[in-house]
């Protein structure tokens, strides 16, 4: 059989972000002697994930961001379209995925994926919310297959009926067996971060609005006031770092609140937690939800994210009140559960079985 090809679309670089990490579990459990997997990123600078791409035999296209290069951006688009052969561009942008659909449907590409990743826009401008708007039902009209990480996300950028009828779930899956509860794991790694002996709460995301940062340091600030022994460890980074930094520093907080960037070893680090904090005010699902039930760890979860989140180990809450979480927080205990594994895999998680599963649909596709 030839190697198959499919074009990937990225809104960014590809970093340890969320959408990324979802491609990137996809892509490394794809038999690349059926399929090649190439890469559209938005920028010229090279993220994370690059090398890792081009040892496996895949391309990536570096092409101008839209904000900075619009008819540079539409140019790079179409001559790929045109000249590289793809019979199947699966757009992992949301609602801007409109944009590059549109051109992929003009140069006669007939499988066109649009792929929701979310629940909202990313952003609070109103004037790029207005664009997202046009775009997310525009997108509708470019695509041939819609693809989402939860109903809630499919419903919001196609709509109640086209995702009924034609919709489909891509779950977020994981390699279960890397984020498993170790105990000697959470021994080492406590004493590396010099937390050994205190109570450890956890967070995993980048640093934006949508990941409501600063309530979680509201929580925290309120939790601390009643137990001194406690630690907060923020693993990400983002454009509003440095203005969570300076809450930190303005609340007294810098001795027990850890920076610790972007890591590569989030699996390692989730035994170290105590208890997992996630208040985002939107999510399409929350693929660090489903790493941190697999590690056995208590989580807190803003109730403004879908319920299919939930497999076991999951307290939603309000994000009205920041001492509405603070009880809760102090009384989450890890509990490890022998039964995990069989669990995620049950509820669709597992990377394994459902890479398989997309590959096929793919290879069906292409057939």
């Amino acid at each position: 059989m030839n190697t198959q090809k499919i074009l990937y679309i990225n809104g960014g670089i590809l970093n340890r972000g969320g959408i990324e990490s979802f491609m990137m579990n996809y892509y490394l459990h794809f038999d690349c002697s059926k399929l090649q997997i190439d890469f559209v990123v938005h920028g010229n600078t090279e993220g994370y994930y690059d090398n890792i791409i081009k040892e496996r035999g895949s391309k990536i296209y570096y092409i101008p961001v839209k904000s900075q290069d619009y008819k540079g951006n539409i140019r790079a688009l179409n001559e790929i379209f045109s000249t590289k052969n793809y019979k199947i561009v699966h757009s992992h942008m949301d609602a801007m995925s409109y944009i590059p659909l549109r051109l992929a449907k003009n140069a006669n590409i007939p499988y066109r994926i649009a792929h929701s990743h979310n629940t909202n826009h990313l952003t609070n401008n109103p004037a790029k919310i207005l664009l997202n708007e046009y775009a997310r039902f525009a997108v509708r009209n470019t695509a041939t297959h819609f693809f989402a990480c939860s109903e809630a996300a499919g419903k919001w950028l196609f709509g109640d009926t086209i995702f009924k009828k034609r919709g489909k779930i891509i779950y977020n899956a994981i390699d279960i067996e890397k984020f498993l509860f170790n105990a000697d794991l959470r021994n080492k790694i406590r004493k590396e971060l010099n937390i050994d002996g205190k109570f450890v709460i956890g967070h995993v995301g980048r640093f934006d609005y949508q990941k409501n940062h600063s309530f979680l340091i509201d929580i925290f600030a309120n939790v601390n006031k009643i137990n001194k022994n406690t630690v907060l460890v923020l693993i990400g980074e983002g454009f509003l770092k440095k203005d969570i930094e300076n809450k930190v520093n303005n609340l007294s907080l810098s001795n027990n609140v850890i920076f610790l960037g972007s890591r590569p070893d989030v699996n390692r680090l989730l035994n170290a937690f105590d208890v997992f904090l996630f208040p985002s005010k939107y999510e399409g699902l929350g693929l660090c939800l489903i790493e941190a039930q697999a590690n056995s760890l208590p989580s807190l979860v803003a109730n403004t994210i879908t319920h299919e989140v939930f497999i076991n180990n999951l307290l939603f809450k309000p994000i009205i009140n920041p001492q509405i979480w603070v009880k809760d927080t102090l009384n989450a205990k890890r509990e490890n559960n022998p039964n995990i594994y069989n669990e995620i895999t049950e509820n669709g998680y597992n990377i394994e079985i459902e890479a398989k599963q997309l590959q096929n649909f793919y290879l069906d596709l292409l057939s």
